[in-house]
């Protein structure tokens, strides 16, 4: 861990991008908590515009700071807790089948665990909600700047536009649209296995 003035000089003007590979800006300020630990910083991105990003997103390299998206670390959190606690419950239902617990004791921790699998289930499809509506604004931009690209290059097939304008359209239009097809490819991945575990309930019997 480095010191607060380690930190300082290692955060403070670097810049940022996101794991896309889309600038962001530039670390303007540090955020701590009580204890003097880093939980986040403040990045000033195109137009003065200030964005908070949380420690746990950000990857220090020599020359800049990588940005995960919070969603991203969310759904692999969500994964893996909603296929422990159904690994739990399951492990219970199997101490029960076993006579290794009593009854009592059984439906005290059935209820609890249950109930920690139902509120991550909402936060999961919570999360999930969000990412969709991600995702459609993501393919809406892809497909209006692939139907701008596709244009220029009608333009310059039928001879409306010269080699060096199509060359300047494809340099205007392409750095921003790799970003986001890799944006997209990112989020439906990471999607089909948040929803690989949400459509998954636990049913277990009472004991009479």
């Amino acid at each position: 861990m480095l010191s607060p003035e380690l930190e300082t000089r290692a955060f403070l003007g670097r810049p940022v991008v996101d794991i896309y590979g889309r600038s962001l800006g530039r670390v303007i300020g540090i955020e701590r908590n009580a204890f003097g630990e880093l939980e986040g910083v403040q990045v000033e991105a195109a137009g003065g515009l200030i964005v908070s990003a949380k420690a746990r997103q950000l990857g220090l390299t020599p020359k800049i700071i990588t940005l995960t998206p919070d969603w991203k670390l969310e759904a692999v959190d969500i994964i893996s807790e909603l296929s422990l606690l159904r690994k739990r419950i399951s492990a219970l239902e199997s101490l029960k089948d076993t006579k290794e617990i009593e009854g009592e004791i059984y439906r005290e921790l059935l209820d609890s665990q249950k109930a920690g699998y139902y509120d991550k289930v909402k936060t999961a499809e919570a999360l999930s909600a969000s990412m969709k509506h991600r995702l459609s604004e993501v393919g809406g931009q892809i497909s209006s700047l692939t139907r701008y690209l596709v244009n220029a290059k009608l333009d310059h097939k039928s001879g409306e536009l010269d080699e060096e304008s199509l060359k300047l359209a494809q340099g205007s239009i392409e750095p921003t649209l790799h970003p986001l097809i890799a944006e997209r490819n990112d989020l439906a991945g990471s999607l089909k296995t948040l929803e690989e575990v949400l459509p998954s309930r636990v049913t277990v019997s009472q004991t009479r």
